[in-house]
């Protein structure tokens, strides 16, 4: 993985998350769907969500479009 795309394992735990939400409907998922979908998970609060997807939207795994979560194509 580039070092500079390179996430803390909370976000990369929160980006699988996101992506298993996300599989069945073409890798959208609305803000606030991904967001009960990281904090069903007992360990993450609403804060650590919210945080996890703007670290990964800087990072570029993530776009916003509308307030739905897109997942960013990757080649593998």
């Amino acid at each position: 993985m580039d070092e500079e795309r390179r996430v803390p394992p909370f976000a990369e735990d929160t980006l699988a998350l996101v992506t298993d939400a996300a599989g069945e409907t073409g890798e959208i998922l609305p803000r606030d769907e991904a967001i009960d979908v990281i904090t069903d998970v007992d360990r993450f609060t609403e804060v650590d969500a919210e945080d996890a997807l703007a670290r990964l939207e800087s990072r570029g795994y993530i776009y916003f479009v509308d307030e739905q979560v897109r997942i960013t194509p990757t080649d593998e």
